[in-house]
């Protein structure tokens, strides 16, 4: 059986939950920014890793 926390207690387990799951208490104004951010990051990225890791770009054969 479980025991019955004190006031306190739940108080503090409702203070850690929130702390510790920050997302589930935003407003949906805030949501949305940040996924409007994430977005513009995205679009503002490169998509070709190959070069951006260091890696050679290859040329096509040419016939001679």
């Amino acid at each position: 059986m479980k025991k019955k926390l004190t006031a306190e207690e739940w108080w503090d387990g409702i203070l850690e939950y929130e702390r510790t799951h920050t997302i589930a208490f935003a407003s949906p104004r805030a949501l949305m920014e940040a996924r409007l951010i994430a977005e513009m990051d995205k679009a503002r990225r490169h998509h070709r890793r190959a070069r951006g890791n260091g890696v050679a770009h290859r040329r096509k054969a040419v016939a001679s």
